[in-house]
């Protein structure tokens, strides 16, 4: 099964982002009210960029992602930080290789969109799912990346060159 990876330009893209994560919202593991969880998911249609997945044979969407430079704290002048705040690809289409081809979009679509980041960073659970845990072992294993616990979540931080060379390991 072969899949496109397009970073949204157009406002049809737009609304194909919104709907395909409203429709999978109670799956999106956010532990938000539904008006936090718009606004995540939103929010990368304005500080930053989002990627959708589209199964080629059928043209159907199964995965979105949204990042954005910049953080709230920051007043969104740390530009040097990409912030993921949505990633999901439909249960039955999650595999390493989809998750990996994925991964080397996002990485693209953050160097070409803004190459001063030196960091990328994403909020999860402290209590994850066991797969959650063991995927982002797989990134705090990389050098530089920490884990910190606010409350009830956890800010995962990985050095953006470190992401990009395990990228290039993975191919």
């Amino acid at each position: 099964m072969s899949f496109e990876f397009r970073v949204s330009e157009f406002e049809m893209d737009h609304e194909a982002y919104m709907d395909f994560l409203l429709r999978h919202h109670a799956e999106l593991n956010l532990p938000y009210t539904f008006g936090m969880k718009l606004s995540f998911i939103s929010s990368p249609l304005f500080l930053g960029k989002v990627i959708l997945v589209i199964n080629e044979e059928s043209y159907d969407m199964v995965g979105a992602a949204g990042f954005g430079y910049g953080t709230g704290p920051g007043d969104y002048e740390d530009q040097h930080i990409c912030q993921i705040e949505v990633a999901f690809i439909e249960k039955e289409l999650r595999s390493t290789s989809l998750f990996v081809q994925g991964l080397r979009a996002l990485v693209d679509a953050i160097k070409a969109g803004n190459p001063g980041v030196r960091q990328v960073q994403f909020w999860a659970s402290a209590t994850g799912e066991g797969h959650e845990n063991r995927l982002f072992a797989k990134f705090l294993a990389l050098p530089g990346s920490t884990k910190s616990i606010v409350n009830t979540l956890a800010l995962y931080t990985v050095p953006f060159h470190e992401l990009e060379a395990y990228c290039e390991w993975l191919r």
